[in-house]
């Protein structure tokens, strides 16, 4: 399948032609390679360095990987990468443009993976407050953490019987 919907989104698998993009959602995403005091054009061949890598981790690290290009109105405004996992399913990497941010895009992605698996684990950086504050909200709960991150996880409440 190469479509699917996150609640009010579409997603469809990535094509060559949204590297650019793709490139730009990464930057977005790394504040630290644009504060470095090197020419933009420095900067973004390292960005596309990096950004290789992590897709090359990724597909070692998790066999059963999914990567979506999410749009809003037909228009790219995220990146969602999962795996499965034995009990659930891995939020791998959950990347928002910069310009869609505080638009309720990855709350919208969140609540239909909560709608559609019982269990969810995610990372996220110790510092990312905006998103520590979504994960809580909900209902995600602190599993782990380092000094960089923290390893959250969401269980769907069973129902007892009375």
């Amino acid at each position: 399948m190469n479509v699917r919907r996150f609640g009010r989104l579409d997603a469809r698998v990535p094509a060559p032609a949204d590297e650019a993009f793709l490139e730009a959602l990464y930057l977005d995403c790394r504040p630290d390679l644009g504060a470095l005091p090197v020419p933009r054009s420095v900067i973004e061949g390292i960005a596309r360095h990096q950004r290789a890598l992590q897709v090359e981790d990724y597909a070692l690290r998790f066999p059963a990987l999914e990567t979506w290009l999410v749009l809003d109105h037909k228009r790219p405004v995220a990146r969602v990468v999962l795996a499965g996992e034995a009990n659930g399913l891995r939020v791998v990497d959950l990347s928002v443009a910069l310009a869609a941010r505080r638009k309720g895009i990855a709350g919208c992605i969140l609540r239909a993976l909560q709608d559609e698996c019982a269990r969810i684990t995610l990372r996220v950086r110790t510092g990312n407050l905006a998103a520590r504050r979504l994960y809580e909200g909900l209902g995600f709960t602190l599993l782990r953490a380092d000094d960089d991150t923290m390893e959250l996880g969401w269980r769907q409440k069973r129902e007892h019987p009375n």
